[in-house]
């Protein structure tokens, strides 16, 4: 028998009408279903019915969805700059923001803001006006530099650059200059002095002016054994002495917090009118609290009691509890560092630059040279590329990573408590110094506060290429506001 094999015949495969695409690939990335330029089958009539109308209806679908997104009501098109709509969110918040300054009692003392408005109503009346500082107040106005500040929020780096800018400033220059760090940042000083007083003598150091032991003797405050230093500011004259002299203060508010700037600083006033106002903040407020606890601890009143001092032994070995971590970023971090840059507002509003500028711990850590440059640009000193000049701010920095290396901190504990109540500073606890955060604010259906139990999120890091200055508005807004 012959075996006849059979010739495999190619079977035609079955061809699929294109199907409808979903709404959502409409306007998406991939491109749109296109119809097909050529027919292969014999058979027309199934060629229209496969491709033809459903290309059709695609199409027509097609044309349809943009027609309705050409001409929707319910679809706007926002061209308001980013600005307005920060603007508009920080009246917002001002308008809502409970302070709760009552609650501050850092060193054991109130906190008086009658004469400050919170940095965000400051923030608020200024959101027509840019938040660039004046360009047209020349360096070699600049006779006045003020630094506002609070407990470890970085002035050890920040004193060490201004030196340095000020040695430019008498060399360019020819001009002397006055230091006169942390005046009355002492409690002796709050209880013994009074704001008239304060004033007056904040108004002479400013203005460049000093006393004459002969003419002007030390007033009978100064004279006694127990006063310390820091209450008698006022310098003494010397031979040469020049009313043209730089004048650089640096002090903490809350010691002087009854003290008006207005009365201080003002415009008209040829020698302040182009003073330069800092405000150094730290933002992780955990390593500030455990910074504060190593350096004269966190005395403060609660619920009208004297508390613990939170203060570490100086012959034992003592834990920082976590009743003392929440004291210290309660007084110090939030109440101390809200005022300071509070004040700071109020001081520059009555200068011609109108606001501060802000400095924040956790920028000079992330790279001290680009924090360095901008202290310069804002004082008007200008230095060559390359120069040497800030090859002196390599130093080792006490508390500045992880702080539950550390033989008296608990973080095991810590984290559990902080799980439940605190998410801001759980945050914080794991997160190392270069990381800049935003105040925690906690809002609940009746109001929004600034609060140890809020939330907080982390900002972006400084554009160095750009050269941007780090704003106010990062440390209260959400990013979805600040950060278009």
């Amino acid at each position: 028998m012959v075996m006849v094999r059979r010739s495999r015949v190619a079977r035609p495969r079955p061809r699929t009408a294109p199907t409808m695409p979903s709404k959502r690939s409409v306007g998406s990335r991939h491109p749109p279903m296109r119809c097909p330029l050529s027919f292969r089958s014999a058979s027309v009539t199934k060629q229209l019915v496969a491709y033809a109308i459903p290309c059709c209806i695609i199409l027509l679908y097609q044309f349809r969805t943009l027609h309705d997104l050409t001409t929707s009501k319910d679809i706007e098109i926002n061209e308001e700059p980013a600005i307005v709509h920060r603007q508009n969110a920080i009246c917002k918040l001002a308008n809502n923001l409970d302070v709760e300054s009552q609650n501050y009692t850092s060193y054991k003392l109130g906190l008086d803001w009658s004469n400050v408005d919170h940095v965000t109503k400051s923030l608020c009346r200024l959101s027509s006006q840019s938040n660039e500082y004046n360009q047209h107040v020349i360096h070699n106005d600049t006779l006045v530099i003020l630094t506002f500040k609070a407990a470890r929020s970085g002035s050890t780096f920040f004193s060490t650059v201004l030196v340095k800018a000020l040695q430019a400033m008498k060399t360019s220059l020819n001009k002397t200059a006055y230091l006169n760090w942390e005046p009355y940042c002492r409690v002796g000083c709050y209880q013994l002095k009074s704001p008239a007083l304060m004033e007056s003598e904040l108004s002479t150091i400013l203005s460049s002016n000093c006393t004459n032991m002969t003419e002007n003797p030390d007033p009978p405050l100064c004279n006694t054994p127990n006063t310390h230093k820091k209450c008698c500011p006022i310098p003494k004259c010397h031979a040469n002495h020049s009313r043209s002299a730089i004048s650089l203060l640096s002090l903490n508010p809350r010691f002087s917090d009854s003290v008006r700037w207005d009365k201080i600083l003002s415009p008209s006033f040829p020698r302040t009118s182009s003073a330069r106002v800092f405000n150094l903040r730290r933002t992780n407020l955990v390593k500030l609290a455990y910074s504060k606890y190593h350096h004269d601890g966190c005395h403060a009143i609660n619920d009208g009691n004297l508390t613990n001092d939170c203060k570490p032994e100086d012959n034992s070995k003592t834990s920082f509890s976590f009743d003392c971590l929440l004291q210290c970023i309660q007084h110090y971090g939030i109440g101390d560092q809200e005022f300071s840059s509070s004040v700071a507002y109020v001081a520059a509003k009555n200068t011609k630059v109108q606001q501060p500028h802000l400095v924040l711990y956790e920028d000079v850590m992330r790279d001290q040279l680009h924090a360095s440059k901008h202290v310069f640009k804002y004082v008007g000193v200008k230095v060559k590329e390359g120069d040497n000049f800030f090859n002196f701010t390599k130093q080792t920095r006490l508390h500045g990573d992880d702080i539950c290396e550390y033989d008296d901190v608990n973080c095991t504990d810590w984290k559990m408590k902080l799980e439940k109540d605190y998410p801001c500073l759980l945050k914080q606890l794991d997160s190392n110094s270069t990381v800049a955060w935003s105040v925690p604010i906690e809002s609940t259906a009746d109001k929004t506060k600034l609060s140890i139990q809020g939330d907080c999120h982390r900002l972006q890091n400084l554009d160095t290429t750009n050269h941007t200055d780090r704003r106010y508005e990062e440390l209260y807004l959400h990013r979805s506001w600040y950060y278009y």
